[in-house]
């Protein structure tokens, strides 16, 4: 199926798909939202153990510190 391509039914034209204010917030929801959350938690993670196991600093403290 063509995305572009204008379908009929019984001589009737079917409008185009198209993506919608729906569809950017459940992909905001559901894409977005959890990866955000999972860097958020690997971040925290890898602070707590360079910080706290290997005793040095961590990504962007190195430099102003």
């Amino acid at each position: 199926m063509n995305f572009f391509r204008t379908h009929t039914i019984g001589g009737v034209a079917l409008p185009r798909r198209r993506f919608t204010g729906w569809a950017a917030l459940y992909f905001i929801l559901f894409v977005c939202v959890p990866f955000l959350g999972l860097a958020l938690l690997l971040d925290v993670l890898f602070y707590l153990i360079f910080t706290r196991l290997f005793d040095s600093c961590y990504g962007l403290l190195c430099l102003f510190s």
